[in-house]
């Protein structure tokens, strides 16, 4: 055999969900979580007037159609090559191989060159963004309670709506960077290109 098999599935299949990663993402949304409560604890008793305008509900429509026009297309693309089905753009980021090769290009494995150097600040930069998103998401949930906190928020004046527009915000800002990332990481023999 050329991969071991464990539960059906290629041990080494790009679609197998890394727990490190999944760990690491749910640490930092707990940690948002955590860090909203915070901010929460602290609000104001004084409550902020409404400003027309503010909540950038137009902006966030046209992001969600766009968000939505991407989704359909890569989906369409992925139907159009049935032999790479099993590889999901939309589980990359969590996949067990997604470290790999971020893990090559920080550590110059291609050797000390001024472009493999760049290669290296720009993956890093963009890990740390890629990990800004989970971390929001979840300083959305506790921080939003407090109405000072959306009444002028994107997507507000109300809790459902900031919440809604910042979590598309998130989503779309994780998959971009994820996919930038994956095409800046060095390749390795067994990673593949997920899009």
């Amino acid at each position: 055999m050329r991969a071991a098999e464990q539960g059906g599935r290629r041990e080494n299949s790009p679609y197998r969900i890394s727990r490190l990663n999944a760990t690491v993402f749910y640490a930092l949304f707990m940690t948002g979580m955590a860090e909203g409560g915070v901010e929460y604890s602290r609000r104001s008793p004084a409550i902020a007037k409404h400003i027309a305008g503010s909540n950038a509900i137009t902006v966030h429509v046209v992001l969600a159609l766009a968000a939505a026009a991407a989704v359909v297309a890569i989906q369409a693309r992925r139907a159009q090559r049935p032999a790479q089905a099993g590889r999901s753009p939309w589980a990359a980021p969590f996949s067990a191989n997604a470290l790999k090769p971020l893990s090559r290009t920080i550590r110059l494995a291609a050797g000390p060159s001024l472009p493999n150097l760049a290669r290296a600040i720009a993956t890093t930069a963009l890990v740390l963004a890629l990990a800004f998103e989970p971390f929001r998401m979840g300083s959305q949930v506790t921080g939003g309670l407090d109405p000072n906190a959306t009444v002028n928020a994107w997507g507000g004046p109300t809790y459902v709506g900031a919440l809604l527009a910042h979590w598309l915000d998130c989503l779309v800002g994780f998959y971009t960077i994820a996919f930038l990332l994956s095409r800046l990481a060095l390749p390795t023999a067994v990673c593949s290109r997920y899009l």
